[in-house]
């Protein structure tokens, strides 16, 4: 499926356009506290705790000014002002005074996470509510459509990858559509090609070998409600044909029956497939596509909303656990080609990883992605990086080094001999 971000219906939608976008930060996470703050950077923007910085953060571990961040092109630039735990470009430290972080790029100060945004209006105004849509103002559109076409009749078209939470979007309609039937789902893709028509429209008793009783259909089924078609793209041209009838008609006729029966159904359909294309390939009939794309929803893919991980990741894990700020900053650098769902498999294998260690705290090495732990840039794995980061964050506390690692103080000052660690150098 080509790459869309766009959302749009065949309804009037209120304007959602910007003026001029301007390049800004927004804090997307800060250890222990609550992160949705924005700021655009047009002029000199000084980071640190000191409450009278254009951006202030509430975290001990950033120092009182810790670091500028400028204007520049495709992104802002970046200087570190001698804080005590230094500034880090996309999980690195920072290089050299006055570097280029681009679009997309992650700035972290202290246990605060910043994410460099293209266009940091959005994040500036009021968020927009929908209660099963957890993010931010990449999904104010999907918001909008749901808004308008949900208490109408007209059928959904919902486009988007694979994981991006299509069918939590049919359930939005539907709450909203005052339906009093309930939402029916079903997956086409998962339909043997010789069961589809019985599996939506129903069959008589004895249609064929195998039917020893009647089924009504998940036409019937959804009578008075929604029916969810997730993966529409993978009907038979066939049942494509008779779908639109039962959409132009209002009628379904059972396999092995010749009388039709009337339903009130809506219909929303969903695939992650390009359904424009495969009309011009001859795979998807134009008319039907016109008929249930009366209302179109195009959600973005994970890569393109960032500044959500982090709220979602939350979401996936239990109360008491929290993430590091690396553990976070290395979740955002991610890719997602699963969207939403991989990030729910990968936040379940780490908090496996961390009740097994007796831990509460999510840590960058306990994020297998790509089926691969963190990796420091020469590659070696991130062990020492991780003890000289505790230590610099607990002040040399060993103790508290070692609660916070889950390993004990034996074998923390075994760590401390191989790589020729002093404790009493972190302490201030």
């Amino acid at each position: 499926m080509s790459e869309r971000t766009d959302t749009h219906t065949a309804l009037d939608l209120p304007e959602l356009s910007e003026a001029r976008p301007v390049i800004g930060v927004v804090v997307a996470f800060s250890e222990g506290v609550p992160a949705a703050r924005a700021v655009a950077v047009e002029g000199c923007v000084r980071v640190g705790r000191d409450p009278d910085l254009e951006l202030s953060v509430d975290d001990g571990k950033a120092s009182r000014c810790h670091a500028e961040l400028g204007p520049g092109t495709g992104g802002v630039v970046v200087t570190d002002l001698e804080s005590r735990n230094g500034t880090f470009l996309n999980g690195e430290p920072l290089s050299s005074p006055g570097t280029l972080a681009k679009v997309g790029a992650t700035i972290r100060v202290g246990r605060t996470v910043l994410l460099v945004v293209a266009n940091v209006r959005p994040h500036l105004r009021e968020a927009t509510v929908e209660p099963l849509l957890v993010g931010g103002p990449a999904l104010d559109e999907t918001r909008q459509v749901i808004a308008v076409v949900g208490p109408s009749r007209v059928p959904v078209l919902i486009e988007g990858e694979t994981g991006t939470g299509k069918e939590l979007v049919a359930q939005s309609i539907h709450d909203r559509s005052g339906r009093k039937g309930e939402l029916c789902a079903v997956n086409c893709a998962a339909l043997p090609a010789e069961l589809v028509e019985s599996e939506l429209f129903g069959h008589a008793r004895g249609a064929f070998s195998s039917s020893a009783g009647a089924r009504k259909g998940l036409f019937r089924a959804a009578d008075g409600g929604s029916l969810f078609l997730d993966e529409i793209g993978d009907l038979p041209l066939g049942s494509q044909a008779k779908l639109l009838r039962v959409l132009e008609t209002g009628e379904v006729r059972a396999v092995g029956e010749d009388q039709p029966v009337r339903v009130d159904v809506r219909v929303i359909a969903a695939t992650n497939r390009d359904l424009e294309r495969m009309i011009a390939e001859g795979q998807f009939r134009a008319d039907l596509f016109h008929r249930i794309a009366t209302g179109r929803v195009v959600l973005p893919p994970l890569r393109a909303r960032r500044e959500d991980v982090p709220l979602l990741a939350r979401l996936f894990v239990r109360g008491d656990l929290t993430f590091t700020a690396r553990a976070m900053e290395r979740l955002m650098a991610h890719g997602w080609p699963g969207n939403v769902r991989e990030l729910k498999n990968v936040i379940a294998a780490a908090v496996a990883r961390v009740d097994a260690r007796g831990s509460v705290r999510v840590d960058a090495e306990d994020l297998l992605l790509d089926g691969r732990p963190a990796l420091t840039s020469q590659g070696a794995p991130n062990e020492e990086r991780r003890v000289r980061d505790a230590l610099s964050e607990h002040a040399g506390n060993v103790t508290h080094v070692a609660r916070a690692l889950g390993v004990r103080r034996a074998a923390l000052y075994e760590l401390f001999k191989r790589w020729d660690i002093d404790p009493a150098a972190y302490r201030r």
